[in-house]
């Protein structure tokens, strides 16, 4: 049986594509790579940051999946920024959608941390192994787009 499409709010839809550009646009101004995958059964836009070596951010309107976690979420159902540990103990960051910049900050504090631990040659060989190993996987790396 398909999977049934989740009904879509064009309001919500278009504050989260707008969302999503702005954050794009941002990054990208900072020599972040960017691959996108908008949800085809939710309103859900994913950003993968560096192959996924700065991790990903989701941005919805609505709580995620038990068993897929991103460390950066903008949510329009999230009343203020917060932190919280998942289940696995890694730190998960909360924005709502009109406070995206306090997270926009955030990951390119935690990317330049990440630089400076790995060094620049390092960071640019996880890209590459990132991106390398990605391409034989299936769902997002199947179907999200550099851009």
């Amino acid at each position: 049986m398909a999977k049934r499409k989740h009904p879509r709010n064009r309001k919500i839809q278009k504050e989260l594509q707008e969302t999503a550009d702005y954050i794009i646009a941002r990054l990208k101004k900072k020599g972040i790579v960017i691959q996108r995958y908008d949800s085809y059964s939710t309103n859900s836009i994913y950003l993968k940051l560096d192959y996924g070596v700065s991790n990903s951010i989701r941005i919805s309107d609505h709580k995620g999946k038990k068993h897929l976690s991103y460390r950066y979420n903008i949510l329009t159902c999230c009343p203020y920024p917060v932190s919280s540990k998942d289940h696995k103990g890694f730190i998960r960051f909360y924005v709502p959608i009109d406070e995206r910049d306090i997270l926009i900050k955030k990951i390119l504090f935690d990317r330049a941390a990440k630089m400076d631990m790995y060094g620049w040659n390092n960071y640019c060989m996880y890209m590459r192994r990132n991106r390398r190993v990605g391409k034989t996987k299936k769902g997002f790396w199947e179907q999200a787009v550099l851009v």
